[in-house]
């Protein structure tokens, strides 16, 4: 049988948060140490499932601290989808020493966990309930209303209807791609309601803000940011998002150097929808003239399955809140998110591996022009 991938690239997928962090520390301490190397953590303020510390963690490594090209990766925005993101970054800091040989004036930034709660507890959200994709608002201004979804709220938190026999009746009656850009376009009201922005910054905003008011980051004169997620799109298929407005510096470069794999929300393109307070939009203002910042989003199951495994989730967490119960990760709604957001089969994890591995390598090819 026709080997399509090398195993020990498999090996950098982990079953949790700590065997993550692990992994990606032992081969950052791998990195020759001819090379710069920065490494930042910054810890969470509570514990993780095993009363084990939570850091977000930066990686630097490049030529000099002083990079004119800078790539930055970003893993566990929505914490249980880290293990693609987690996995990308581990495996692409084997394939460095050779990179920044060819490349001296390249910098590569890793931000592993950047809501590592949401990675170990497993769950998309953090601490607090907040979508961190939601959470990148004005928030002395008036909150962002969003009068459908409360509209919508007694049927996302019915757990009658949170069932592959009876999902349907989520959007029973209207469009249901309507339904969706309404719910999943993001809500300030309902901390125990899925999508949910915060009434104020999180802590992985904080920590975000921290990380790009870094020298590379500010000083470099070309930005390629890319934030890992899974669960929308096709089986195993890296869709690469551009969130930038058309026909602006970001928008131009994404299509320049993605090509025709980026794809543009704005103008409806591929599987994700117009969205509120996305951590896009602070990087694009970090990053003005100098790049773009676009989101690589693998394909996992059918969209039927994401609402139940989503809110079936989300009710089951609100019991357990209510009964001041702990969080229990064998409960069959959390197995049944991970899975949904991390199918730890061989032929998806190579998927990821190879479209991540290419996705990067056109992002340099296109800062380096």
């Amino acid at each position: 049988m026709l080997k399509s991938f090398s195993l020990s690239a498999l090996n950098c997928f982990s079953e949790d948060y700590i065997s993550a962090r692990k992994n990606l520390l032992e081969a950052y301490r791998l990195v020759s140490p001819r090379l710069q190397k920065q490494h930042q953590s910054y810890q969470h303020p509570l514990p993780g499932p095993t009363a084990e510390t939570l850091t977000c963690d930066t990686l630097y490594i490049g030529s000099n601290q002083h990079p004119q090209h800078l790539l930055v990766l970003i893993s566990a925005t929505h914490g249980v989808e880290g293990f693609a993101g987690s996995a990308l970054q581990t495996d692409f800091l084997g394939q460095l020493e050779e990179l920044l040989e060819q490349h001296k004036n390249l910098g590569v930034m890793l931000i592993h966990a950047v809501n590592p709660w949401g990675f170990a507890w497993l769950r998309r959200y953090d601490h607090q309930g907040i979508d961190l994709n939601r959470n990148f608002i004005d928030f002395k201004q008036a909150l962002p209303a969003n009068q459908e979804f409360d509209n919508y709220l007694p049927k996302l938190l019915n757990p009658d209807i949170i069932n592959p026999e009876q999902i349907h009746k989520l959007w029973e009656n209207i469009d249901q791609e309507a339904f969706i850009d309404t719910v999943a376009r993001g809500q300030y009201c309902h901390d125990t309601a899925c999508f949910y922005g915060g009434k104020k910054p999180s802590w992985s905003r904080t920590i975000i803000q921290q990380i790009t008011s870094l020298p590379q980051v500010r000083q470099a004169k070309r930005l390629a940011v890319i934030d890992l997620h899974s669960g929308l799109g096709p089986y195993g298929y890296g869709e690469v998002i551009n969130d930038h407005p058309p026909a602006t510096t970001g928008f131009n470069y994404a299509h320049s150097w993605y090509g025709n794999n980026a794809q543009s929300v704005a103008l409806g393109d591929g599987c994700s929808t117009v969205k509120t307070g996305l951590i896009d939009y602070h990087w694009h203002s970090v990053i003005g003239e100098r790049g773009c910042f676009v989101t690589l989003e693998f394909g996992t199951y059918p969209l039927k399955q994401l609402w139940i495994s989503v809110l079936a989730e989300q009710i089951y967490n609100n019991e357990a809140q209510r009964l001041k119960i702990p969080r229990d990760l064998q409960h069959s709604t959390v197995i049944e998110l991970k899975k949904f957001f991390y199918p730890a089969e061989r032929s998806w994890q190579e998927q990821v591996i190879f479209r991540g591995r290419q996705i990067f390598d056109l992002a340099i090819s296109g800062m380096m022009q």
